[in-house]
């Protein structure tokens, strides 16, 4: 739907495409427009002829230039906020002309959607997203969570919605979107189900007003698309539908080697890698496995199959999967693509330019390993593990100091201090206390923490697991085929 923005562009009678906007070239135009000797309607002779009309014309126009103005800063500052809300970490400026702003909106006689920005990237859409109560029942209906909660109503009952009115969450019927539609019929449902949407609040713009963080995973590359993705809100309903172009994106690296490699390490199945694709913001593998493992324990939320790549930087960098704060198939940084100079999937390198693969030369310590995992008694406090045991496998350079009972371990540059009996730690010189969250939605009515201790066990120094997220390692837990821990957990650098 048409915006008054729109309206205001045509009534300055500015060239269609949106350029980028110099408030000096603006006003200049602005006063070409209203000294322009033109044809002229009854009304617009009239106008011309008494000076207040005239003044209100420039007041009108001279709005026009500020709401231009505005717009752009506001623009500016949501394509700023879509990378930093989803990559806080190094330079954006690869992916920062793929940013889109000034997206679709849709309203009825309550509300209006809009999407303030977002980036796509092939397989995942990452949006800000509005809504704007426009009347006053309206804005007490969304900002007391009303109108969500009751929209679960018919799917979810009584029960969900007395606990989305109790916790101001959004709920997981709230957004909508078609990317289902995307999948050709060949693929399987396996992959259909792997697409998804994540959610989260973000502060109120205005005291009418909520927005959100989306995240939209197709589960699979899909590539350039002529065909937008459809968006909407349950409450809204499916009439309220906003477009999402899916029609600009960075070329990404894709590489096809259809070949035998190592599939999983850590069992040392074989596999063939049939496809690698890596954006500047997240990657996509199809990789099949020749066999099953032979293993008596299996390992909880571990995928080998998109464990075991690394990427090899032109300066000679190495980085793996966790320093690229991949979460499933997302980073939380972005990559220059321009400086990759080869993949690097289980011990198996592959140029980026498509020359041979070759063995890869990489240390062992880069690749998951094993080491002791201590199961608490209380179940309110984290799985543990032997500090010293961790950095030793790790690489890591560890220090004790008898007698003030702390130690000192530093990797990937983040040094980590850790002192007998305290329910905190130093990261870099920052303390960091160390709880045990029942919720991750620290608003939540039934959000509740409880500390935990750096201890010494039998001589052992021991510390929750949570500590090793600072230096970017997932830590999946080994199990038995029927669910018994087995004391060891898997650490993927």
């Amino acid at each position: 739907m048409s915006s008054h923005i729109h309206e205001l562009w045509d009534d300055l009678e500015l060239q269609p495409l949106y350029p980028e906007l110099n408030p000096e070239d603006i006003s200049a135009r602005v006063s070409a427009a209203l000294d322009r000797e033109t044809e002229c309607t009854h009304d617009q002779v009239l106008s011309r002829k008494t000076p207040m009309k005239r003044s209100v014309k420039s007041i009108v126009l001279f709005a026009a230039v500020l709401a231009l103005m505005a717009g752009t800063v506001l623009g500016a500052a949501y394509r700023s906020g879509v990378l930093e809300l989803f990559f806080p970490n190094g330079d954006t400026s690869q992916v920062e002309p793929y940013v889109q702003t000034a997206l679709d909106t849709a309203e009825n006689e309550d509300y209006r959607l809009r999407v303030d920005s977002c980036l796509y990237d092939g397989q995942n859409v990452y949006a800000v997203v509005t809504v704007e109560a426009l009347n006053d029942q309206a804005t007490e209906d969304l900002m007391s969570n009303k109108v969500i909660a009751e929209s679960h109503l018919d799917m979810w009952g009584e029960e969900m919605v007395n606990s989305l009115l109790k916790s101001g969450s959004t709920g997981p019927e709230t957004f909508h979107c078609n990317f289902g539609d995307y999948y050709n019929e060949e693929e399987s449902d396996t992959n259909r189900d792997l697409g998804g949407m994540g959610i989260h609040d973000l502060p109120n713009p205005d005291d009418h007003s909520r927005s959100w963080q989306i995240n939209i995973q197709f589960g699979s590359y899909q590539g350039l698309q002529e065909q937008p993705l459809e968006f909407w809100v349950d409450f809204m309903g499916k009439d309220c539908t906003v477009e999402i172009p899916l029609d600009n994106m960075a070329e990404p690296i894709r590489l096809a080697p259809n070949e035998e490699v190592t599939y999983d390490v850590y069992t040392g199945v074989k596999g063939i890698l049939k496809e690698f694709i890596l954006t500047p913001t997240s990657f996509s593998i199809t990789a099949e496995p020749l066999e099953e493992p032979d293993k008596q324990y299996y390992t909880t939320g571990y995928d080998a199959g998109k464990n075991i790549f690394f990427l090899r930087m032109k300066d000679g960098t190495i980085l793996t999967r966790m320093q690229l704060g991949a979460v499933n198939d997302q980073f939380d940084t972005v990559v220059d693509l321009s400086q990759v100079q080869s993949i690097i999937y289980g011990y198996t390198e592959f140029a980026v330019d498509g020359s041979p693969s070759f063995p890869a030369k990489l240390p062992e310590n880069l690749y998951p390993f094993t080491c002791t995992e201590i199961i608490p008694e209380d179940r309110r406090q984290h799985f543990r593990f032997p500090v010293e045991e961790l950095c030793q496998k790790l690489g890591a350079d560890y220090q004790w100091d008898e007698s003030t009972q702390t130690a000192t371990a530093a990797y990937r540059g983040v040094t980590l201090t850790m002192t007998v009996g305290e329910s905190c730690c130093q990261v870099n010189g920052e303390t960091v206390e160390l709880l045990f969250e029942t919720l991750y939605d620290k608003t939540d009515p039934d959000y509740e923490a409880f500390p935990e201790y750096i201890a010494l066990e039998d001589g052992v120094l021991t510390a929750p697991v949570t500590l090793l997220e600072h230096w970017s390692l997932d830590y999946p837990y080994l199990r038995t085929d029927e669910g018994k821990p087995v004391g060891q957990m898997l650490v993927i650098p």
